[in-house]
Order: structure tokens, then sequence, then C-alpha cells
């Protein structure tokens, strides 16, 4: 009776501890399926927000280069205008250099005449024996000394027919009227030494 007892003690100890053992293994089991799966949900909400930040960047990029696609054409524009005002200022200047060329031109032909002039007045060959048609012989440098006492100078006694000595004779002529010539003709000539006092034949 007692064998029987402790048999059955055994087997139910035995069932009892296979029970618990198959218990403890199918919450175990559960445990690493809800682990697992919340890790899996946990990646999956990590590569979402990774992707969507990802989105983000990509829509600015996008944002940048259409701005600059956008000021490209702009600037592609107003090239087209510089490069029309551009041609406009480079005839401009063309023109604006023809003309120094020129002006440099006048300007050296005039410096040309005036030191010839100059060499005239200031070189030219003595004239003291100048003719009037009617009276002989005229002594430039009495005349050059008259037209200065006249306030036609101040020239240079030095008896040459240059160009400011003419020049001194025209005016006196004009004042006196005279038909003007820058000559000494008679009339100039009588008129002058009317004029100044001065013996100039």
């Amino acid at each position: 009776m007692e064998a029987q007892t402790s048999d059955k003690t055994t087997a139910y100890k035995v069932t009892s501890g296979v029970l618990g053992a198959l218990a403890l293994l199918g919450w175990g089991l559960y445990g690493y399926s809800a682990a697992f799966s919340g890790s899996q949900e946990d990646a999956l909400r990590e590569q979402t927000t990774r992707l969507q930040n990802e989105i983000s960047q990509l829509n600015a990029e996008h944002r940048r280069v259409t701005a600059e696609y956008d000021q490209l054409r702009q600037s592609t524009g107003d090239l087209k205008i510089a490069q029309g005002q551009l041609a406009s200022v480079q005839g401009q200047i063309k023109s604006l250099e023809q003309a120094r060329a020129q002006l440099t031109e006048s300007i050296a032909q005039a410096r040309a005449q005036l030191g010839s002039a100059l060499a005239s007045d200031d070189g030219g060959p003595s004239q003291t024996g100048a003719t009037s048609p009617a009276n002989g012989p005229v002594r430039v440098d009495a005349v050059q000394e008259a037209l200065t006492k006249l306030g036609y100078g101040p020239l240079t006694a030095d008896g040459r027919m240059g160009s400011k000595t003419r020049q001194a004779i025209q005016a006196f002529e004009r004042a006196q009227g005279i038909t003007v010539t820058g000559n000494l003709e008679p009339a100039t000539v009588q008129a002058l030494e009317a004029a100044s006092g001065i013996s100039i034949q």
C-alpha cells in the first residue's frame, strides 16, 4: 500500500515538473516572439524616420537647384543685354578714337604752322630796305618802332618783316580806314609817319 502511494507521488511530481517546464517554455517562446516583434517594429520605425530625413534633404536640394537654375536664366538674359550695351560702348569708343586721331593730326598741323610763322617772324630775311612803290625804300625797323609807339605791339625793331609786324600793320590800317593789306603801301607809310611822328623812309 505504501509502495503504491509512493509511486503515485513520484508520478505526480514528474508530471508537475513536465507541465511546469512546458509552461516555462511556452512563456519563453511568447516573450521571444514579442521581443522579436518589438525589435522589428523599432527597426522599421528607425528606417522610416531615416527615409523621411533623406526625402527632406532631397526636397531642400531640389529647391536649391531650382533657385540656381532660375538665377542662371535671369543672368543669361542680363548677359545678352550687357553684350548689346558693350557693343554700343565699343562703337562709341571707336568713334572717339577716330576723333582723337583727327584732333591730334590737326594739332600737329597747327603747331607746324605756328612754328613756321614764328620762324618767319624771328628768323626771316632782313627787310630794312622794304620798298614802297611810290616813295622808295622803307625802314622796317622804323615801322616797328612807330607801330609799337602807337600801341600796335610790342614789336622788336629788328628790321624783319615777320607775321607779327604784318598783323600790327593790318591792325593800324583797319584803325585808320585804309585798305588792309599788311604791306607797306604808300598810304599806309604816310599815315604811319603822320600818326607816330617817326620818319620811316
